[in-house]
């Protein structure tokens, strides 16, 4: 199954923020996360399987964090399975870039998505179709929802199935979402501003919407879903190398509940580290 997402990333001096909601259609869904001495993730879900695979969101010891955001369902590997190489092996989005190119190179194929990278030093997107991709880089920040804004893929996913979507939606209102965002995003420059954007809705609160709810005003509730999670990681340059890192998440719709602080400090024991896994809401 398809997460409609709202995905982006603002670097603000020493600090940087890197966001995701996550729409779903599964019922009561609860996530899992995974933290190792080199990263800290939500695990992904393979689309077609609807099974548990790769990341969906994450940060690693380098301070390179990631997301990701569908754009259309085929036959292709899950795109989360990329995502998770990424955040294992690459500490930069020139470094990320080649691992999506050597994978293109080698004729994987993969779900269409879209890849917000971002650390205290840059952000950027990387686009991804099924033999294609594009990188995009800012100097300030970055903004994606369920297209592509630079690979020529908007005449396939306008008239692409409601399944081939799924939880996206229409191309309108997955437009409709980012140009909302961006604006939000352009003069963000605290948290709380990130969460007043995680918790905005649309008139209809549905596909069109960043906080998307089931009981939205819509012509049709099929595959519709809800925000099922937000996220937001909050790195901040404080003098040393690495920067403090606080992964704050939301079970359910943002704009009606509470986010929790994980903070995530790479040089915690094993046991730490699982505990704090464990109890990720």
């Amino acid at each position: 199954m398809a997460s409609a997402c709202t995905i982006g990333a603002k670097k603000l001096s020493s600090r940087m923020y890197l966001f995701k909601n996550r729409d779903m259609v599964y019922e009561d869904f609860k996530n899992t996360a995974v933290f190792t001495d080199r990263m800290f993730a939500v695990t992904g879900i393979d689309i077609s399987e609807g099974v548990e695979q790769g990341v969906s969101i994450g940060v690693n010891s380098s301070g390179l964090a990631g997301c990701s955001s569908s754009v259309l369902i085929n036959e292709g590997a899950a795109y989360d399975i990329l995502l998770e190489e990424i955040l294992k092996d690459a500490s930069t989005i020139a470094e990320a870039e080649e691992i999506v190119k050597k994978a293109l190179d080698a004729a994987e194929e993969y779900q269409w998505c879209n890849f917000v990278l971002a650390s205290i030093h840059e952000v950027g997107v990387i686009e991804l179709s099924s033999d294609d991709y594009h990188v995009e880089r800012d100097e300030s920040y970055i903004v994606r929802t369920n297209h592509h804004l630079k690979l020529s893929t908007a005449n396939v996913v306008l008239n692409a199935s409601n399944e081939e979507r799924e939880a996206c939606g229409p191309l309108a209102s997955s437009q409709h979402r980012r140009q909302v965002a961006s604006k939000m995003v352009e003069s963000a420059t605290a948290f709380q501003d990130f969460l007043s954007l995680v918790s905005t809705h649309s008139t209809s609160r549905g596909f069109d919407s960043i906080c998307r709810h089931k009981n939205a005003i819509v012509s049709s509730e099929a595959l519709l879903g809800e925000t099922s999670y937000s996220y937001i990681i909050e790195m901040t340059l404080l003098g040393d190398p690495m920067p403090e890192i606080v992964f704050h998440v939301a079970r359910g719709n943002p704009c009606s509940n509470p986010f929790k602080q994980v903070p995530v400090d790479f040089s915690s024991d094993s046991d730490t580290r699982s505990k704090i896994a464990e109890t990720f809401p």
